[in-house]
């Protein structure tokens, strides 16, 4: 890894380099001498030019490191469980990538307890988290799905796999199937989750 020297103190800072903030200045020359002068202003704008080309590519491969710090993190570091709870942020792809953002997220989960007094805490956040989720003004469709559907998992355990039949058995559609067809009644309960999600789906995404 080129440049490996910045993601050291990327870490050990917790903050991120601004490249520009520390980008190179071309000096004014300071003879008096017109000749001289002259010649100063060159070298320095060669000098100049080398720092900041230096400065260019230690921007460039920081960006690049800084995905693959992000990818050793995911692989090594984080469970299945933390990695779900990732998934499900709206800034998964934008301010998670960088890992300082991460290690910090992931901090946060980690310290949240698992104890049973937290649990109906742990139950109005899902149902909260869900509801109102909305895809990100930056966001591709298919990861806002994903995002979507990683939740809604999360509430089917909560809720268990028939958490929305007592709301099929309500709907007008339901009242319209025929008593006697049990059969049809069954299939509608079991298919009622799928027309829920597809409906949220569709009515929080851009």
């Amino acid at each position: 890894m080129k440049c490996s020297k910045d993601m050291v103190k990327l870490i050990c800072d917790g903050k991120s380099i601004n490249f520009n903030a520390i980008a190179p200045r071309l000096n004014a020359p300071t003879q008096s001498e017109a000749v001289a002068r002259e010649t100063e202003m060159t070298q320095n704008k060669i000098l100049y030019s080398a720092k900041l080309d230096k400065n260019m590519q230690r921007s460039a491969y920081f960006k690049t490191n800084k995905r693959t710090v992000k990818s050793n993190i995911m692989l090594k570091f984080v469970t299945k469980t933390i990695d779900i709870k990732l998934r499900g942020e709206a800034d998964c792809t934008t301010t998670l990538e960088d890992p300082i953002e991460l290690l910090n997220r992931i901090e946060q989960f980690m310290k949240k307890s698992a104890d049973a007094e937290y649990d109906f805490l742990d139950f109005w956040e899902a149902n909260q988290k869900f509801f109102a989720m909305k895809q990100g003004t930056t966001e591709n469709l298919m990861h806002f799905k994903e995002r979507f559907l990683t939740q809604a998992e999360v509430l089917q355990d909560l809720y268990g796999v028939a958490w929305f039949q007592n709301f099929a058995v309500k709907t007008k559609a339901y009242a319209a199937i025929a008593s006697t067809d049990t059969a049809a009644q069954d299939k509608f309960k079991d298919d009622i989750s799928e027309a829920v999600l597809a409906t949220g789906f569709l009515c929080n995404c851009d």
